[in-house]
């Protein structure tokens, strides 16, 4: 909270306004001397009228396991996207759906963020609820009427935050998320 109180700009926000100004020339369409400079007002006076929180960004970043989360994901991402199509136009009733619980490893409010984004982005799943401190989350998911369907879209999540805990966790979430997956299997 103290972060919150504190009246002024941190150097932490800096990257934050670069960004707000870039979208704010986005939304322009043009880069001109003013829109610049009233990008950059807007974008301070946002930062100290509405103050983000630090997020704590711990972990280290692995490039390979990066690549890896990125393809499987862009993987994942294709063949949902021609299941969900064919489930939309095939003869015979609307497949069933399931709101399912999934126990989340990491304590980091931006990994279970992101966990929940690469999960909701894949056509056939989206994230209902995410309790950051109870560490999980509410899945809604489609064709999960048996369940043998309803335990593979959970371990499929279950994947995608150990690819993620992988690419950029601290080792001691990446330990027990490995130690999870050969106790479900």
């Amino acid at each position: 909270m103290g972060d919150r109180t504190r009246a002024g700009l941190q150097l932490w926000q800096l990257p934050v306004i670069a960004w707000l100004t870039i979208v704010w020339l986005l939304l322009w369409g043009e880069v001109t001397p003013i829109t610049l400079l009233g990008g950059l007002l807007v974008s301070a006076l946002i930062m100290v009228v509405f103050p983000f929180p630090r997020v704590s960004v711990d972990g280290t970043i692995r490039p390979w396991r990066t690549l890896v989360l990125l393809a499987r994901f862009l993987y994942d991402l294709t063949v949902a996207s021609f299941i969900v199509a064919w489930l939309a136009i095939r003869p015979g009733r609307p497949p069933g759906s399931a709101v399912i619980l999934v126990e989340l490893v990491s304590d980091s409010d931006l990994r279970q963020t992101l966990t929940g984004e690469l999960i909701s982005l894949v056509p056939g799943s989206l994230l209902i609820e995410l309790d950051s401190r109870g560490r999980r989350m509410w899945l809604h998911v489609l064709d999960a009427d048996t369940p043998e369907k309803v335990a593979s879209a959970r371990r499929k999540a279950r994947m995608q935050e150990h690819r993620l805990l992988q690419a950029i966790g601290p080792a001691d979430e990446v330990a027990e998320s490995e130690r999870r997956l050969r106790e479900d299997a």
